[in-house]
């Protein structure tokens, strides 16, 4: 475990807010609970499936939730949380991620700007320990319409950079046909083959921005996951290798349906502009339907250099939420900030 020195914050008491470190897996049903309360208000689709929230929580990379995780509590309830991890990224870079999650009932009481400057501190104990060969920046992810942590990061001095759409598809009804490239074959993937499958996915998104190195992505994240199921992973093969690849879960909706969340559409860049995407994107959406999903969701960077919210839109889904990445530059705490 990292010894840290990085304090709690400390709020007025009037605002009857709090602050504690993780305790153990027991805390994410609270963080969960906190977390659904806040994707209702800004309007996210993508529920918090609790279990797979705890599986998240042993799967950590670059993050000890002992030390990099604490909790916001009010009224004795779990209110929000913070969580530190660090990334290098293909583009060069290293990120110092700031997750940072208030619930609306504990907004405007000082607990997002804490919670980020927390962060920060935590993360300026963590730069030595690590190797000082590129740009270091903070980063933090703004959800839908979470107009509070916008304003601080922007108080704080953190810029927008990019963006994503959280895109929609609200029924499975008149699905396009499937129109498989000369050469390939359409199937899930054999126990045996998950290995490769999970290798090609992660060439397929090197190029994307923001892609952790290759050595961070862990394939038992994938393949544990409670909800992961082999047969709602379709891949692309030539011959024996696998060349293009989509996965699903399936999501319980509040009115009882079922919605099927796409991740991970990818193409190796030896197969590139055949079609495969096309074809994988137009099969998946069979397959949910008859696994008993009646919409489908996905999320998408809407830069991505491969075209991919044309090829979405195509398929007749539609830009439902936008989300933000911010960063600002990170300094050692030798170095006087410009």
């Amino acid at each position: 475990m990292t010894h840290s020195t990085a304090g709690l914050p400390v709020l007025p008491a009037a605002t009857g807010v709090t602050f504690r470190r993780w305790s153990g897996l027991d805390d994410v049903a609270g963080m969960a609970a906190a977390n659904a309360a806040h994707r209702e208000h800004i309007g996210l689709l993508e529920p918090i499936d609790l279990e797979a929230m705890r599986h998240r929580y042993t799967h950590l990379v670059n993050s000890d939730p002992a030390v990099d995780c604490i909790l916001v509590e009010r009224d004795g309830v779990t209110r929000g949380y913070a969580r530190v991890e660090w990334h290098d990224l293909v583009e060069g870079v290293r990120i110092f991620d700031l997750t940072t999650v208030v619930e609306p009932s504990t907004w405007g009481m000082g607990a997002s700007d804490v919670l980020i400057q927390w962060g920060e501190d935590r993360a300026r104990e963590i730069a030595p320990t690590l190797p000082g060969d590129r740009p270091a920046f903070f980063a933090t992810y703004v959800f839908g319409e979470d107009v509070e942590l916008a304003a601080v990061l922007t108080r704080l001095g953190y810029e927008a950079v990019r963006w994503d759409a959280e895109m929609l598809r609200p029924d499975l009804e008149d699905l396009p046909p499937v129109e498989v490239p000369a050469g390939y074959v359409l199937r899930t993937p054999e126990p045996d083959e998950l290995d490769a499958v999970h290798a090609m996915l992660v060439t397929g998104f090197a190029d994307d921005w923001g892609s952790y190195e290759a050595d961070e992505h862990l394939i038992e994240e994938w393949v544990e996951d409670p909800r992961f199921r082999s047969d709602l992973v379709l891949v692309a093969w030539a011959g024996d290798a696998p060349a293009a690849g989509i996965s699903s879960v399936l999501e319980p909706m509040p009115d009882g349906s079922i919605r099927a969340v796409l991740e991970g559409l990818a193409t190796h860049p030896d197969h590139r502009r055949r079609g495969l995407a096309r074809a994988c994107m137009a099969r998946i959406l069979e397959l949910v339907r008859a696994a008993g999903a009646s919409s489908a969701q996905l999320g998408v960077d809407t830069d991505n250099p491969n075209r991919a919210l044309p090829l979405y839109e195509n398929f007749g889904f539609t830009v439902a939420t936008m989300s933000t990445t911010y960063r600002k530059p990170f300094y050692r705490p030798e170095e006087p900030a410009p």
